[in-house]
């Protein structure tokens, strides 16, 4: 998942020198060029086969073990021995260090970049005068999926961790669960596994993704969760009033109308009901995110997935990641919700003022 509880910080920097720009300008380009064979790497299993090998293997080993072609994977083991992430024993065999075996599972989030990447054309045109205001997720389902499987992940002990409002709300009193903007669904399901004894439903514009949360849903059978195909942004008349807990995780910054959008949300919350909604933690204001890497990345996840979907109905406000965590607390507040708690943090609980 992209966003995080964790509290934003202020990493200020100052002008960099000539020779350090240059430094770290190169060593970024340089380094993106290394992202994509890590990207590989992920996608076609050959970290998580070198991981499983107990001892050094042979290209052919390794190709073998992922069914692939050794040539290919001899030019990968090259690249990556290069850049000091797999190591080359005496015997010319490759392998990684059993203590640094861990730290690959950060090549997930390389692989995103191939998500990305397959929308360069699209975003070029977005930023041109005369081309499209942005697009939605029906052009970039596979970006919707990569993001979909870090929700596989959420158990139990994650979702009471990093999204249930503990301490305003308790498990046995919750009847009804929205998931707004449920995406494929798998944070749904798991949601509905955490509370088996509530319906919990979910709900989204995208076609696509509803029908991949159904399929979903029928591999798992779970019977207390349902997926809606939302139409015209409007929930449902008879739902008025029907939540005890919604969530949006990853969906606020994304709205081309938050402004509808919350307040068809807040018709639909109990008067006593809590929302949990979970956004990027980035700062509002560009100087406060000056140096931090992450923020870099988090942004060109926005340019290339969350301002062109924001952009991509009326009134298009165009949000994404930038729109940032005091932007989203004035938000709230604006439209008569509560703030408990930290208002600056990745995941915020709000409920009716």
């Amino acid at each position: 998942m992209l966003s995080s509880r964790t509290k934003v910080s202020s990493y200020r920097s100052p002008i960099l020198e000539p020779e350090e720009y240059a430094d770290r300008f190169s060593s970024t380009v340089t380094n993106g060029f290394i992202a994509l064979e890590i990207a590989i790497g992920h996608k076609l299993g050959l970290f998580g086969s070198l991981n499983e090998f107990t001892s050094p293997v042979s290209p052919t080993e390794l190709a073998v073990s992922c069914k692939l072609k050794e040539r290919y994977v001899r030019e990968w083991l090259g690249c990556m021995s290069a850049a000091g992430f797999v190591s080359i024993s005496s015997d010319d065999k490759y392998f990684i260090p059993e203590a640094c075996k861990p730290h690959t599972e950060s090549s997930k989030l390389a692989s995103a970049l191939l998500q990305l990447a397959a929308n360069t054309s699209s975003v070029s045109e977005c930023f041109k005068e005369d081309g499209p205001k942005g697009y939605d997720y029906s052009n970039q389902f596979d970006t919707l999926m990569w993001l979909d499987d870090d929700n596989q992940a959420c158990d139990s002990k994650w979702i009471k961790e990093n999204l249930f409002p503990v301490g305003y709300k308790e498990p046995d009193a919750i009847t009804n669960v929205l998931d707004f903007g449920c995406g494929p669904g798998s944070l749904t399901i798991k949601l509905a596994e955490y509370l088996p004894n509530a319906k919990v439903y979910g709900v989204d514009i995208d076609r696509n993704s509803i029908e991949k949360a159904k399929e979903n849903k029928a591999k798992e059978n779970i019977p207390n969760v349902e997926f809606i195909l939302l139409e015209n942004d409007h929930m449902d008349e008879s739902w008025t009033k029907k939540f005890d807990w919604i969530t949006l995780v990853d969906v606020l910054h994304d709205l081309p109308n938050p402004y509808f959008s919350i307040s068809d949300i807040k018709r639909v919350l109990k008067d006593d009901g809590t929302v949990s909604a979970i956004d990027p933690c980035v700062h509002s204001d560009h100087k406060m995110n000056q140096g931090n890497q992450t923020s870099a990345m988090l942004y060109v996840f926005s340019t290339f997935v969350c301002v062109p979907c924001s952009m991509s109905r009326e009134p298009a406000v165009g949000n994404g990641i930038g729109w940032g965590v005091e932007n989203r607390a004035e938000f709230l507040k604006s439209n008569d919700f509560k703030i408990l708690g930290d208002e600056h943090n990745g995941l915020v609980q709000f409920q009716k003022a």
